[in-house]
C-alpha cells in the first residue's frame, strides 16, 4: 500500500553513459556491450531510483535510456530518468543540466548548442565558448536546474582562483556538487567557495564512469513523484528536502510501525453526503490549510471517533470544556441551525498500518462503536478485540495542547504511556507489592492484639504464684511440692501421648485418602524393544508406589503398637506409682486441712493447674511475639521493594527523557523526582482522611508560600539535578526524613513548619 505526499528518493546526480568517451574507462569492450536497458538495471541493483543522465557535451543516449526506464517500470522496478548533460564549460569548468523525466534528447542537444559547444560530443576535453556562468543561465532557461560539478576536484568551479568568477556562477546555481565536504585544510580549493558564505545545497553524485563505480554516491531527494518541479523544490528547501548519502547511512523512507494511512467519512452533517470523503495521509508531517470554520479539527474529531479514541476525552469532568466541545459535535443534527455535525447513518473508517499489516476500523453513529477487520488474502477479515487498546493513538486538539502546557502531569501521563514507562504493567507491579505490603501489616496488627493482655497475665501469675507461697507455707511444703513436681511431668507425658496419636491419625487419613496410580498398559506393544522398556520401567514405577504405601502402613501399625505398649507400661511403671503414692499424700493432707477448718481446702490444685494455664498462655505470647518480629522483617522488606518500584517509574520516566528528548531544541522537559505539586495535598490529605481545606497552612498553601508539604518539596526540587538520577538517593532520604518527623509528630512540628494546633491525627 503507497503513501500519498512527498517521499525520499534515491537520485544519482552524476552519472555517465557509454555515450561518454571515458566510459568504461580500461575496459574497452564495456561500452560496446553495454545496452540502456543492462545499464539502468546496474543502478537499479544499488537501489538507485533516479539517475540523471549527464555524459559530457551530449545526449545522445538519453532517448534509448527513457524507453528502457519505461519497459523496466512496467516489469514492477522503481527507475527513473532524468536527461541531463556535463557541460565543459569556458576556463574547463564542469556544469551539470538536469532536466524534467519528459525532456527529450533533442532538448538536451539544443541546451548543449546555447552553450556554444562545438567540440565532440562526448569529450569532456571539449570547450564550449560560454562561461561557466552563461551556461548555467542557458540551463535555467531551459527549464532544468543547474549544478556545478565537483567543484573541490579538478575541472571544478573552485580550481578558478578569482573568488568573483565562483561568486558569479554561484549566484545563479542551483546548488553544488562537493565531493570531499569535510576537508578541513584552509587552502583547500573548497574553501575559496566556502568563504563566500553561499546557502546554496549541496548534493553528490557517484560520476560513475564504470559499473563497479555505480552507488558509491548519492543523493535522497524528497519529492512527491520524480519530476523536475519536485527536484527544483526540493532544492529551494535544502536540508529539509536534500541528504547526502555521508549524512545518511540509513533509509530516510524508514517510518513508526504504526501508522495512520486514511480517515473516510460517510453521510456526516457537512461531509461524505453524495460521496465519501476520504483523507489520505503521510508517514510523516500532514497539514490542514483553511479558514475558520473550514472543518480543520473536524477531521480531527473524525479520527478521534474513527480510533476509538472518543472516551478519552470522557474521562475528563463533565464541566470541562473540551469535553463539551466534543459531546456538542457527536450530537445528531436535527436541522441545520442544531448542534452537532452526526447524522443518523454517519460512518466514519480508518485504514492503519501496524508491523506491516494493514487494518479497517469502522465507527457508525448508529452502533457507536468501532469494528475491526485485517487485511489478509486480498480481503478485510473481521477480527475480535477493542481498537481502543489495540491500536493506540495520540490525538490533541489545539486546547488540548494549550492545557498540557498548564499542566506538567498531563504531559507526564503521556510519558507514562510509552513503552519505555510502561505505566499500566509498572501501576499492576505497584499494586501487587503495596497489596503485599498491606497484607502482612494486617497479619502483624492481628498478632499484635493477640499480645494485649501479656500484662494482665503477668499480673495474674504473680498473684497465683503469691497464693501457692501462702499454702505451701501451711507445714506440708514437701507433700505440696512433690504434687505439682508430679502433677507437671504428668501433663508432659500426657501432652506427648496426645501428640503421636493426633501425628498417627492425621497420616492414616493421609493414606486412606490415596490412591494407587492405576494405567492401562495394555496399549503398549510389548514385541517392539522401547515400548516394552517403557512398559518395564511404567511397570517398575507402579509397583515402587504400592510398596512406599504399604510402608507407610506397616510404619504407623508400628507407632501404634509402640503407643500402646508405651501406655500399658507407663501404667504400671514406678513413676506413675510414685505418682499414685504422691496423690494418695495429696489427698490425705487435703483431709487434714479440711479437718483444721481450712475454708478453701482445694485452692491448692485449683491455683496449680490456674498457674500452669496462665504460663502456657505466656508461653504462647513468646511464640507470638516471635511472629511479629519475623512479619516485622518482612514487612521492612515489602516496604524496601515498594520503595524500589516507585523509585523504577521514575527512572523509566527519565530514561525517556534521555531517549526521546535529548538534544531537542524545539522542548525540554526535566524531571524532579517525586514532586508533584499538582496532587501533593490532596494524596497526603487522603491518607489522612482530611479531605478538607482545614490546616492548609500547616500542611500545603502554595499561594502563600507555606506549610510542611510545601517545604519538603522545596527541599526535593532544591537537590542539584547533576545529582545521580540512577538510585534517586538524595531525593529517597529527604522523603524517609519527612515521614519520620510526620510519625513523631508529638513534637507539635515537621520540617520548619510548627502547628497551631492538633494537625495530624
Amino acid at each position: 500500500m503507497s503513501f500519498i505526499g512527498a517521499r525520499w528518493w534515491k537520485f544519482d546526480f552524476h552519472t555517465h553513459s557509454p555515450a561518454s568517451f571515458d566510459y568504461g574507462k580500461a575496459d574497452s569492450s564495456l561500452k560496446a556491450s553495454k545496452s540502456p536497458k543492462d545499464w539502468l538495471l546496474d543502478y537499479i541493483a544499488k537501489g538507485i531510483q533516479c539517475v540523471a543522465i549527464t555524459d559530457h557535451n551530449t545526449g545522445d543516449w538519453i532517448d534509448g535510456l527513457k524507453d528502457a526506464a519505461e519497459v523496466l517500470r512496467a516489469e514492477g522496478h522503481s527507475i527513473f530518468v532524468f536527461p541531463g548533460v556535463e557541460i565543459t564549460a569556458n576556463a574547463n569548468i564542469h556544469v551539470l543540466g538536469i532536466f524534467d523525466p519528459n525532456a527529450t534528447g533533442a532538448d538536451i542537444s539544443s541546451v548543449i548548442g546555447a552553450s556554444k559547444f562545438r567540440g565532440t560530443k562526448g569529450d569532456s576535453d571539449s570547450v564550449a565558448e560560454e562561461s561557466a556562468e552563461n551556461v548555467i543561465k542557458e540551463i535555467i532557461a531551459a527549464g532544468g536546474v543547474a549544478i556545478p560539478a565537483h567543484i573541490d576536484m579538478k575541472a571544478g568551479l573552485c580550481q578558478q582562483i578569482s573568488s568573483h568568477t565562483i561568486k558569479q556562477v554561484c549566484e545563479h546555481a542551483s546548488a553544488v556538487e562537493i565531493v570531499f565536504p569535510n576537508k578541513e585544510s584552509p587552502d583547500a580549493p573548497l574553501s575559496r567557495y566556502e568563504n563566500l558564505k553561499f546557502d546554496l545545497p549541496s548534493v553528490i553524485g557517484s560520476d560513475a564512469h564504470h559499473p563497479n563505480e555505480i552507488g558509491r554516491a548519492y543523493t535522497w531527494v524528497k519529492m512527491s513523484s520524480p519530476s523536475i518541479e519536485g527536484l527544483k523544490l526540493a532544492l529551494v528547501d535544502g536540508s529539509s528536502s536534500i541528504i547526502r548519502s555521508d549524512d545518511e547511512t540509513t533509509d530516510p523512507n524508514r517510518a513508526s510501525n504504526t501508522l495512520l494511512r486514511s480517515v473516510t467519512i460517510e453521510n456526516a452533517k457537512y461531509a461524505g453526503r453524495s460521496s465519501p470523503l476520504t483523507i489520505e495521509f503521510n508517514p510523516w508531517l500532514n497539514s490542514i490549510i483553511g479558514g475558520r470554520g473550514s472543518g480543520k479539527s473536524s477531521v480531527l474529531e473524525f479520527i478521534r471517533l474513527g480510533m476509538d479514541r472518543s472516551r478519552d476525552l470522557f474521562h475528563l469532568p463533565p464541566q470541562n470544556e473540551i469535553r463539551r466541545s466534543f459531546e456538542s459535535f457527536i450530537k445528531v443534527s436535527a436541522s441545520r441551525d442544531t448542534d452537532g455535525v452526526m447524522l443518523t447513518d454517519t460512518k466514519i473508517s480508518c485504514i492503519y498500518t501496524r508491523d506491516d499489516v494493514n487494518y479497517f476500523l469502522k465507527w457508525s453513529k448508529g452502533s457507536n462503536s468501532v469494528s475491526i477487520f485485517r487485511f489478509e488474502d486480498g480481503q478485510w477479515i473481521p477480527e475480535e478485540g477493542e481498537a481502543h487498546s489495540r491500536f493506540p493513538i495520540k490525538i490533541f486538539s489545539q486546547k488540548q495542547i494549550f492545557n498540557l502546557a498548564k499542566n506538567p502531569n498531563t504531559l507526564l501521563r503521556l510519558i507514562d504511556e510509552s513503552s519505555t514507562v510502561g505505566f499500566q504493567q509498572w501501576k499492576m507491579e505497584w499494586e501487587d507489592k503495596r497489596s503485599h505490603f498491606q497484607t502482612l501489616c494486617s497479619q502483624r496488627r492481628e498478632l499484635q492484639s493477640k499480645l494485649s493482655n501479656k500484662n494482665l497475665l503477668q499480673g495474674q501469675l504473680a498473684d497465683v504464684e503469691q497464693k501457692i507461697k501462702t499454702i505451701e507455707k501451711s507445714g506440708h511444703t514437701e507433700i505440696l511440692k512433690s504434687y505439682q513436681h508430679y502433677r507437671a511431668k504428668r501433663t508432659i507425658v500426657s501432652q506427648v501421648e496426645l501428640d503421636v496419636e493426633k501425628l498417627k491419625e492425621e497420616f492414616e487419613s493421609a493414606m486412606n485418602s490415596v490412591v494407587l496410580p492405576v494405567i492401562e498398559l495394555t496399549s503398549f506393544n510389548k514385541q517392539i524393544d522401547h515400548e516394552q522398556e517403557v512398559y518395564a520401567k511404567i511397570e517398575s514405577l507402579i509397583k515402587s508406589t504400592s510398596t512406599f504405601k504399604e510402608s507407610v502402613n506397616k510404619a504407623l501399625k508400628t507407632v501404634g503398637d509402640e503407643l500402646t505398649s508405651f501406655k500399658q507400661w507407663y501404667g504400671s511403671s514406678s513413676f506413675n506409682q510414685a505418682h499414685i503414692s504422691v496423690d494418695a499424700e495429696y489427698n490425705k493432707l487435703i483431709e487434714d486441712l479440711q479437718s483444721k477448718g481450712v475454708s478453701s481446702p482445694a485452692d491448692y490444685a485449683r491455683l496449680i493447674g490456674d498457674r500452669e494455664t496462665i504460663n502456657q498462655s505466656l508461653k504462647d505470647m513468646e511464640v507470638i511475639e516471635g511472629k511479629v518480629s519475623e512479619f516485622t522483617a518482612l514487612i521492612n522488606d515489602a516496604y524496601q521493594e515498594i520503595i524500589k518500584c516507585r523509585q523504577g517509574l521514575t527512572v523509566n520516566r527519565i530514561n525517556f527523557i534521555k531517549q526521546y528528548l535529548t538534544g531537542n531544541t524545539s522542548i525540554q522537559v526535566d524531571i524532579t523526582p517525586f514532586s508533584d505539586l499538582v496532587d501533593l495535598e490532596s494524596s497526603f490529605r487522603s491518607i489522612l482522611g482530611r479531605s478538607d481545606n482545614a490546616f492548609s497552612a500547616e500542611i500545603f498553601d502554595l499561594d502563600r508560600e507555606c506549610g510542611f508539604l510545601f517545604d519538603l518539596n522545596k527541599e526535593l526540587s532544591n537537590i542539584r539535578k547533576d545529582s545521580d538520577l540512577s538510585d534517586l538517593k538524595l531525593w529517597l532520604d529527604k522523603v524517609h526524613n519527612f515521614k519520620q518527623n510526620i510519625f513523631n509528630f508529638n513534637t507539635g512540628a515537621a520540617l520548619n513548619t510548627r502547628a497551631r494546633s492538633r494537625t495530624l491525627p
